[in-house]
């Protein structure tokens, strides 16, 4: 499997990296802190209420590598206590996501099947794997986002 480098995320979303290390490899990606595991790539997005960018020194407690923020200003003393670690800004880290997302799926040559609409989605995810992985080898998400 490819591996995402920091500076390909850098170039595809044309984030801005505060510190770290371009050669740096990312492959898991959580949005809240509390799961965080040792490794993964913090993805601080803000909502209505709040923005998830906020609470990076809690990712990088929990032991992120990296975080992906939305255009926050991060002081350059808290940039020296994670200068080992890799903070990238962008404009948006949803379209970041997507982005990412978007690249990632390029490395694989197999069919996806995507269901929208507003009712019963889940169910009809659910039949449709069900019925697939009689014959192939099939993988469906595991839970709402």
């Amino acid at each position: 499997m490819k591996e995402i480098k920091v500076k390909d995320i850098i170039k595809i979303t044309n984030a801005k990296m505060l510190c770290g290390n371009e050669e740096e490899v990312l492959s898991s990606f959580k949005k809240d802190t509390r799961e965080i595991l040792e490794g993964d790539t913090y993805v601080g997005i803000k909502g209505e209420n709040l923005n998830g960018s906020e609470f990076f020194e809690e990712a990088f407690k929990n032991g992120a590598k990296a975080c992906i923020l939305d255009n926050v200003g991060i002081s350059d003393e808290i940039l020296k206590k994670y200068k080992d670690k890799v903070i990238l800004i962008t404009e948006n880290t949803i379209t970041a996501m997507q982005e990412i997302a978007k690249y990632k799926r390029s490395f694989y040559n197999i069919p996806v099947i995507g269901i929208t609409g507003s009712v019963g989605k889940t169910s009809t995810k659910d039949i449709i794997a069900s019925v697939m992985s009689k014959k192939y080898k099939t993988l469906k998400t595991i839970r709402k986002l």
